[in-house]
């Protein structure tokens, strides 16, 4: 199984799914993790640049997602432990190329969007900027992606403006009710 915790930067992700990996036994996939090992760089070495730019240009984030998507398929698909996926998916596109390689491999996949408020989002960013992190996102790329996120399609929309516990909660309710954790 591969489970999918996306959404705007800022809204919880790594957090959470690292909390849910340690509650499932998961692997989790990040793709700033992955965007800087294909780039040759340290994770925690910033590489900010525009919103496109760099690392972050629309050919550079094509490799990232392909080779995210196919790393997870190849690992669930051989079902030992489920794997987490860690990135935005601001692109339908990518959630629609996930969902193909794995139907292709028998893989099922459940998507679970993190909607948070801007105020949430905006004190975790702030937060982020003063510890030391893999992402480089900050405020002005919340806001450019606010403006180019394809809105969640057959997705769990989970309010993530709660703690951690509580969103993984959440999380772990709609896994047992799909088989997920079966």
């Amino acid at each position: 199984m591969v489970i999918v915790i996306f959404g705007l930067v800022g809204s919880g992700k790594s957090t959470v799914a690292k909390a849910l990996a340690e509650r499932l036994n998961a692997e989790v996939l990040n793709s700033d993790v992955i965007r800087k090992r294909l780039a040759g760089i340290d994770p925690y070495e910033s590489a900010r640049d525009s919103f496109s730019g760099g690392i972050y240009s629309k050919d550079f984030t094509d490799r990232v997602y392909r080779t995210m998507i196919d790393e997870a398929v190849n690992i669930a698909s051989e079902g030992k432990r489920p794997v987490i996926l860690d990135a935005t998916f601001r692109e339908k596109k990518y959630r629609k190329l996930l969902e193909k390689r794995a139907g292709e491999r028998g893989v099922k996949v459940l998507f679970f969007f993190l909607d948070a408020s801007e105020d949430k989002i905006r004190e975790r960013l702030e937060k982020r900027s003063r510890e030391r992190t893999v992402s480089d996102a900050d405020w002005d790329i919340y806001l450019k992606m606010r403006e180019s996120f394809d809105p969640p399609e057959n997705a769990h929309i989970i309010d993530a403006d709660g703690s951690v516990e509580e969103v993984v909660g959440e999380i772990i309710k709609v896994l047992e009710g799909t088989d997920g954790l079966r």
